[in-house]
């Protein structure tokens, strides 16, 4: 998101906002960007993801709801909470984390993404604590779109074995996703090409 130019407004917040996920599952998104939404600024974004695991293991669906808040002009904070649901069993999980901007390079910027999410519910099919960290990249195509990439690790702590909901080790994955603004809304999608391929969209709003 731009830090300075129309996309700004939008795609930063919408890029603060999408913790890629900030469950016990839905991190296997980012739908984030490596710009910040600026200090006092804020944000929602709701989001819709699906996961495919692979090797016959069922499909997980992650519906959440995200508040973004610019501490500084360099860090947002992230707080979210949501459902993640396979084969007809829901669990329910709160997560928190952040976004810091690291540098910019000519139109390129890049940000350190680290989400934190525990499970409220059926606690003993997933992980004690579920990390979603990435390191994103993103550059604008003109004033409302932008596209990012970068690389993110998903990593389960404390019983790790157990997961349902979570995954047994690290899954390493790429992102690959745009935002579109119009307005104080934005659209976003994304793809996730690695170990755990997923598919997301969003939609974010600006206040």
């Amino acid at each position: 998101m731009p830090r300075r130019c129309h996309v700004s407004r939008l795609v930063r917040i919408g890029g603060a906002i999408a913790i890629l996920a900030a469950a016990a599952a839905a991190d296997a998104q980012v739908l984030t960007v490596g710009d910040t939404l600026g200090k006092g600024k804020s944000g929602v974004l709701l989001s819709d993801n699906v996961i495919y695991p692979g090797d016959g293991i069922p499909s997980l669906n992650i519906a959440y709801a995200m508040f973004a808040r610019g501490l500084s002009k360099r860090f947002d904070l992230y707080l979210s909470a949501g459902a993640t649901t396979t084969e007809g069993t829901r669990q329910g999980w709160l997560g928190g984390g952040g976004n810091l901007h690291l540098v910019t390079a000519g139109k390129i910027s890049l940000s350190l993404f680290n989400v934190a999410s525990v499970p409220l519910n059926r606690r003993t099919e997933a992980c004690d604590v579920f990390l979603n960290s990435a390191l994103v990249a993103s550059v604008p195509l003109g004033p409302r779109a932008m596209v990012y990439s970068g690389v993110n690790s998903l990593i389960p702590i404390g019983h790790r074995a157990r997961g349902i909901f979570t995954p047994p080790d690290t899954k390493v994955n790429v992102p690959v996703g745009a935002t579109y603004s119009f307005g104080p809304w934005g659209l976003w999608a994304e793809a996730d090409i690695g170990p755990l391929h997923a598919v997301g969209v969003g939609l974010t709003r600006i206040f």
